[in-house]
This record gives structure tokens, sequence and C-alpha cells, in this order.
């Protein structure tokens, strides 16, 4: 266990994390570090042995600059150009638990410690199987092990040493890395089969993430006997703030003080209240509270600091687990520590509770005694404006990185089958999708619980014509009814999400087909429940740095169906148009946020071979070229369809009303062509959007008059 001297079994083709041009045995210092560079680690020059006896260190003037954001291209190519500083120096490092990879490195002293080599077993055998795990890992020239991984959404690595000689570099961490020399006179070097550019970098299972934090508990997280390895100390015990005045340091430690504070205030209050009925506004204000004392220690600006503490694993979702866990002792330490007299000397101060922590609270309401004065909004100046990251393009033109966006049209119109080969686009690594660059590709989700039985042959099919993709392609459906208006459906979702992700890297693109599947129960024009649904989004969107895509249905009046916080929250929503029958239709980009909108792109819906033995069919669809005929619009300008209702509701006022039956067209009462005849509009159209008015409620069919039984379209609602 442990020795990883083979190189790993031949699988499926790796997707992720990992480059095939690189060659160790011709490469020089500055490829290394370019190597590191592609595969988003930190690379930074570091110190030579000779230095003195701490020299495992970036050799840098400052470095803490380059703990939080990826050094610029300039800056790269001053120490590792063709004339650099560093081009020909042969120690490299990683500054580790930064940026969206956050990579960290789990650092076995096994030369030393027979604890190390005991600790790490036990955990192998128990959830792994014995079995190593498969992300890069290197042999230091000390003899040791160091085994990096990726930090899992919620967790954020400590940077630590324990006495038992296991070792984490996370947050402001940093670890030498091949092919620097020891001072043993030995290089280190990546293990054979494990290299970073012939495998991915594994997100840390959660049982290994929890091993961690139970291991820093019961050891303290200290220095250990040998110096710091890294350039960011043990988390002080006492609190360090910022120019502010807002807590930077010690940030989980509060976090606990205050949600037992607020636990046991809950307690003391009402002893024998039922929990459940005020829990969530509960958790809710003390988060809040929480994060009115705290700041990032992330410098992002523009960037919202409940977004940046999520990154670093210091908030909302830590808040929870950690309400969660101490509503679990409630009929225990929490009624114990309730029970309690505060001492008449100290009021509002509980010297007993659970675990020495010495909260000052108020028994009667539950808040921090001690809360720091205020808050204030980040104020941005031109220079830091100047400074914010430029938008980056999932698909150039289209769909920016991290964003909301909704796909939508009437029924049949084709909208489904263009988000398909969208996601399968980019989960099959495609270097354009209908033209348009891909500027990043990776897993997609797609959850879709209708159609299901069809979605083999839909997968079939774009396999087909587009002669890309295979089975390996990172794309995972979840087929289940999820409901977006529920909390812990939510919870779920992002469970199953982390999960995919630990398997085959974070999404880059989130599917939900349809809006209005996951939506059981809402009112889609209520401000109210649109805005529930849009938060679940960013809640998908912010833990995985994903984009979420939307598929939805066309209103009464061909706009996107539903209340307009649905628009207002899209970065980009795509119009589906297609005549019933015909082969091409046409998608028009109506808001893109970061580019020109307003252009359309032709599209050909076309069936094709599954490729079975019963000869089963599915369609595709591609693009068209520019010399197809664009449809017209299927609906008429808003003051037509106006006109159009109006004359609906004087016939059915003077008791003739207009029927979309067949059989009225011998009373002259034939809906369908009356219209056409008196606005020159299509048929086809025409029932389209009489059956899409009478699904929105805008018309009814009903008995306009008990003795001549005719019955008509009645107008409920004008647009």
């Amino acid at each position: 266990m442990l020795r990883r001297n083979k190189r790993r079994a031949a699988g499926p083709p790796l997707k992720t994390g990992y480059m095939t041009d690189f060659d160790p045995d011709f490469a020089t210092p500055s490829d290394w570090a370019r190597m590191y560079r592609a595969l988003r680690i930190q690379a930074v020059p570091a110190k030579h042995f000779t230095s003195g006896d701490n020299w495992k260190r970036p050799a840098l003037p400052t470095w803490r600059e380059h703990t939080e954001q990826f050094v610029s291209n300039d800056l790269f190519e001053k120490w590792y150009g063709s004339h650099g500083e560093y081009a020909n120096f042969p120690n490299v490092g990683m500054i580790t638990g930064m940026g969206v990879d956050r990579y960290w490195v789990l650092d076995l002293d096994l030369q030393k410690h027979n604890g190390a080599q005991e600790w790490i077993n036990a955990l192998l055998v128990t959830h792994n199987n014995g079995m190593d795990l498969d992300t890069p890992t290197q042999r230091t020239g000390g003899g040791g092990l160091q085994i990096i991984f990726r930090a899992p959404p919620g967790w954020t690595p400590p940077t630590c040493k324990t006495p038992i000689g296991v070792d984490i570099r996370g947050v402001g961490g940093f670890a030498m890395l091949p092919p620097s020399m020891h001072s043993s006179g030995v290089p280190y070097a990546f293990l054979e089969g494990y290299e970073p550019w012939n495998m991915p970098v594994m997100t840390a299972p959660a049982w290994l993430c929890d091993a961690i934090d139970r291991l820093v508990k019961e050891h303290g997280g200290g220095s250990g006997t040998g110096a710091s390895t890294g350039p960011r100390e043990v988390v002080p015990a006492t609190h360090t703030l910022n120019a502010f005045g807002m807590i930077i340091d010690g940030r989980e430690e509060l976090m606990t003080k205050m949600v037992w504070a607020k636990v046991v205030a809950m307690a003391r209050s009402a002893p024998f209240h039922n929990i459940g009925e005020t829990l969530k506004t509960d958790i809710q204000e003390g988060y809040r509270e929480y994060e009115s004392k705290v700041s990032s220690r992330i410098r992002e600006p523009g960037t919202p600091k409940h977004l940046l503490l999520e990154r670093e694993g210091r908030g909302w979702v830590l808040y929870q687990e950690k309400f969660q866990y101490a509503l679990s002792q409630w009929e225990t330490k929490v009624r114990e520590a309730a029970a309690v007299k505060l001492p008449q000397d100290e009021p509002g101060r509980s010297p007993s509770l659970p675990g020495g922590q010495d909260v000052p609270f108020d028994p009667a309401t539950g808040e921090i005694l001690d809360a720091l004065d205020g808050d204030a909004y980040e104020v941005l100046f031109i220079p830091d404006i100047n400074a914010m990251p430029d938008p980056v393009w999932l698909i150039e033109g289209a769909i920016i990185e991290k964003s909301l966006g909704f796909i939508y049209g009437p029924p049949g119109c084709g909208k489904s089958f263009i988000t398909l080969g969208l996601s399968r686009a980019l989960a099959a690594g495609q270097a354009d999708w209908w033209g348009r660059a891909i500027h990043k590709t990776g897993p997609v989700v797609y959850i879709s619980s209708e159609g299901i039985g069809d979605m083999k042959h839909r997968l079939a099919a774009w396999h087909q014509g587009s002669g890309a993709g295979c089975d390996q392609d990172p794309f995972a459906l979840i087929h289940q009814s999820i409901n977006f208006m529920d909390e812990g459906d939510v919870d779920r979702l992002l469970r199953t999400v982390h999960r995919v992700a630990s398997q085959v890297g974070d999404p880059v693109l989130v599917v939900v087909d349809t809006v209005s599947r996951v939506l059981p129960g809402a009112e889609e024009n209520l401000q109210k429940d649109m805005t529930i649904f849009v938060k679940a989004c960013d809640r998908v969107r912010e833990a995985f740095g994903t984009t979420v895509l939307g598929v939805h249905h066309t209103a009464r009046a061909g706009n996107m169906r539903g209340s307009t916080v649905l628009e207002g929250a899209g970065d980009f929503i795509f119009g589906i148009e297609r005549e019933e029958g015909h082969e091409v239709g046409v998608m028009t980009a109506r808001k893109i946020k970061a580019a020109e909108d307003g252009w359309k792109q032709n599209f050909r819906l076309k069936k094709l071979l599954t490729g079975d033995l019963k000869g089963t069919e599915s369609l595709y669809a591609e693009p068209t070229t520019a010399e197809e005929a664009e449809p017209e619009s299927l609906w008429p300008d808003r003051q037509t369809c106006k006109d159009i209702l109006q004359a609906i509701a004087a016939a059915w006022a003077e008791g003739k009303p207009w029927s979309p039956n067949h059989q009225a067209r011998a009373t002259g009462r034939y809906a369908v062509e009356n219209i056409t005849r008196m606005w020159g509009l299509k048929k086809d159209r025409v029932e389209t959007m009489l059956s899409t008015w009478q699904a929105n409620n805008v018309l009814s069919y009903e008995q306009a008059d008990s003795h001549t039984k005719a019955f008509g379209l009645r107008v409920l609602q004008f647009i």
C-alpha cells in the first residue's frame, strides 16, 4: 500500500486535468513551470537548499499577493520566459489552496514517522478497499510522499503540521515540486503512472476531508517538531482583523461559538418549543449576524462577500452544518447549557458551555454582546474597477462562464434537441458549437424527467450527426423529479452534482429541462416564486462555478413565459421558432449581457438512424447555411394580437362566438378561417397562436348562449 511503483492499468482515456505533449526527459525548468501553469497550478520559483535551513519557500521578495490570485502572464514570462529570471533555475513549487481549482497537498513523512503510514493505511483499508488513490503523487527528496488533491465545494483544506508526520498544505501553504533538488542530493520526482500530465487531480473524497478535520482537532494542527514549510502559519487562536475591523482569521471558531450561543439561547427562551417551526428563520438570522462580523481573505473586487466566504469554506454551507450538529444535541448538551444560571457579576456571560467555549451572549435574544460596530459595503474606485476581470466566454459571443440563461420556445420547436447538442459538444471536448468557438469544455449535468425513454436515441442521433463523442464523455443525466422550490431538494441536487464532480470534475454546464417540470405548484407569473427558482439556480452556479441553462416555454405573446424576474436574471436568452412540419427553424439571441444580441442562427431538424437493429430514428439539430430561407416569426406584432383578441371579444358579446372547431365553418364562426382572411396570417400559425392562448388562460372555450347552445372562444385577458 502506498508504494505506487507500478503504472496504472489501462482504461478509458482521461478527460480532464492531463497533458499528452509534455516530455519530462527533455523538459527545461521553464517547460516544467509552463506545464504546471497549464494545469492551473500556481507555480512559483522556489529557493535552493543552499539558501539556509528554512529553504522550502518561494524564491520571491514578496509572495503573499500570489496566495489569492493567479499570477499574470506578464509576471510569469518575467520569471520563465526565454530570458526569464528563473528560466534555468531548477527549483519550483506550488502555492496551495488558492484559485478555482483549490489544489492542496497531503504530505506523508513516511521515512520518519510510523504514525503517518498507519494513519493513511487505515483510511485506505476502510474507505478504498486498500487501494491507492488515483491522483498525482510525488516522492520528496527526503523519502516522503506528497499527494495532490482538489478541495471539494464547501471544504477548505487547512495548512498545518502534526506530530505523527501527516502535514496538510492548504490555503496559503507551499510545496516543492519536481524537478526541484532536495538537500539530500535527490530530486523531487512524480511516481511512475501518477504524473499530473498523465492523470487528472482527484477531488478529495469526503471521508478524507473528514479524517483531516479530525486529525487537526486531535493533534491541534500545531507546527510539530520541524520548521514550517509554507508561507502561511497555523490558524491563530485569536482573531485577526482587517483594516475595517472585520475578522479574517479564526472565523470558523467564531462561527462555532455563535452557532452554539444561538442554539442555547433558543433553548433558554423556549425549552419545550418545537424548533422546527422557526428553524429556517433562526438559521438565516444567525448567519447574517455572523457574516456581518467577518470578511474574506480573497481579494476579488466586484464579487459579493458571501460568495468569497463560500469559496473559502467559511460561508453558508458550513454554517448550516454546524447549526444542524448543534441541534442534534438539543436534548443533551444544549439543555444542560441552557439550564446553567448566569453569574450576576458577569451579566450575559456563560462560563460553562460544553467544550470550554466562553461566549458572551444575551440569554433572552441570543445576540453576541461583543459584536463589532457596524458593517460596510465594499467600495470600488477606478483602479479597482479597471482591475476587475473581463467576462470569460464559455461559447464565443453566446454564453458566458458561470452565468444563468434560458432557451425557450413553443412545444415541438426543437429547443431540447438544440440544448442537448450544445451539452454534448461541451462534454465531448469539441472546438466549436455551430461555428462558435468553445473556450472551455468539461462535464455536463443534464436534469430532465421527461422524454427519458427517448434519451438514448437522441444521444445516438447526435453522435451520428456530429461524428463526435463517445460513451466515456462526462455527460451525466439526472432523471428524477426535482422541486427547485424545496430547499431540501436543492440540497440533494447539490450533493448529487458534487458526487458527479468528484468522479469527473466540476461541471461546466448544468441544464434544467424543462423549467416548468422543476416548479411543481409554483406560479410562474409570481415574482416571489420565480425569485426562489433563480436563487436555487444561483446556488448550483455558485457552488460549482458553472453555467446553468434553463429550457423554458413560450408565453401567450411569444416571449418567454413567466415573471419578468427570469428575463432580468438571465445573462443570455435564446428564443427558438419553427413552424410545425417544417425542417428549418431559427434561433434568435434575445439577450446577451456581455456581447451584441439580436443575431439569428438558422437550424434544421433532421431525422437520423440511431444505429439499432430496429431502424429507430431520432431528430438531430444542426446549423443551416446562410442560403437557407429564414422562417417568418410565428407571432404577429403585439398590436395585431390585440386586434385579434378584440374581434374575438366582440363576436362573443354578439352571441356569435368564434370557434376553433372546423364544424363552425358553415356558420361563419370558424376562428382560424376568419383570422387568416382578415389579417393575412397562415393557417398553421393561427392554430398555434390560439392553442397557446388557451393554454395560458388568455382564451377559454365556453358556451355563449344556452338557447342556441353555441360554444366558442371567450377572452379572459388582453395582452
